[in-house]
């Protein structure tokens, strides 16, 4: 599995040199490309997508139960325990953004941030689009402490998470978008003494278009550091996911093994392992106002 992380690492630093050998030989006339991806998010994970200047977005995303229990019963897991979150982005330049977010897990509340430093060119330009992401977290679960117990919030700052992402992404042709995004995540808190509180970890994010309004996201996350005296308990997440863009809207119905939409705590701490089957429907709606 490491060595796999450490091939894609290779790639994420040599591509966009790759690349831009090849647009030395093209004449230098830089223009923009069209979108990379249909959204801000490819299912979970942020993409290298901003909204625009003084666009507002506001998204829910909902996953179900596992497949994995008796489907007929709970009728493909829509029965089952669900998970959700509401979130609002709003674009302050092209280039950035910013955005607020409430996940019923934990219930956590989060402000992010994402800026562009480079946008993707023909003609001579960058050929990448490459962005900065970083999000803080504040857990407001309640955890009153029995009498003579401990509380494990007593300090605030335990309350605290963080994710940093360098989000790197190219679009190749008309209809296939690629993402790869070196990854930290820093929780103040963990479960045993024994954890690591810093996590580093690598995403990967891909999106092919079948028509205009129509296309497939995917996404996959792993830590690919030693963070757990359990690891057994932990898998790596994946999603797919499929898109329906009408108007300002985008309508995305997926498959995924993590009931925890926040990255920061589905990248680590995902339990259902997508391997033994261990899936669940879920979807995300997002609707744009411009300003």
């Amino acid at each position: 599995m490491k060595k796999i992380f450490a091939t894609l690492l290779l790639l994420l630093a040599f591509v966009p040199v790759t690349f831009a050998q090849d647009e030395e030989k093209e004449e230098s006339n830089p223009e923009p490309i069209p979108e990379l991806f249909y959204g801000t998010r490819t299912v979970n994970f942020h993409t290298v997508r901003q909204l625009g200047r003084n666009v507002l977005a506001y998204r829910i995303s909902h996953r179900f139960g596992s497949l994995r229990e008796d489907q007929l019963y709970t009728f493909l897991g829509l029965d089952g325990p669900a998970s959700i979150s509401f979130m609002f982005d709003y674009g302050i330049t092209d280039n950035l953004m910013i955005g607020v977010a409430r996940d019923q897990f934990q219930k956590v509340y989060n402000g992010y941030i994402k800026y562009n430093l480079l946008n993707q060119e023909s003609g001579g330009g960058s050929p990448v689009t490459l962005a900065v992401y970083g999000k803080g977290n504040i857990i407001s679960l309640r955890n009153p402490a029995p009498p003579g117990g401990f509380n494990r919030f007593e300090d605030f700052a335990n309350r605290m998470s963080y994710i940093a992402q360098v989000l790197v992404a190219r679009r190749f042709g008309e209809r296939f978008a690629l993402q790869l995004a070196p990854t930290y995540v820093h929780h103040n808190l963990v479960e045993f003494a024994e954890d690591a509180n810093d996590m580093f970890a690598l995403t990967g994010s891909a999106q092919f278009m079948l028509t205009k309004r129509m296309g497939l996201s995917g996404e996959f996350g792993a830590v690919v550091n030693e963070y757990s005296i359990t690891p057994e308990n932990f898998h790596p997440t994946g999603s797919i996911g499929l898109d329906i863009v009408t108007g300002g809207h985008v309508f995305q119905i997926m498959v995924t093994n993590s009931p925890i939409i926040n990255e920061a705590f589905s990248i680590p701490y995902t339990q259902a392992d997508i391997m033994n089957g261990d899936v669940r429907l879920g979807f995300n709606i997002s609707r744009k106002f411009w300003l």
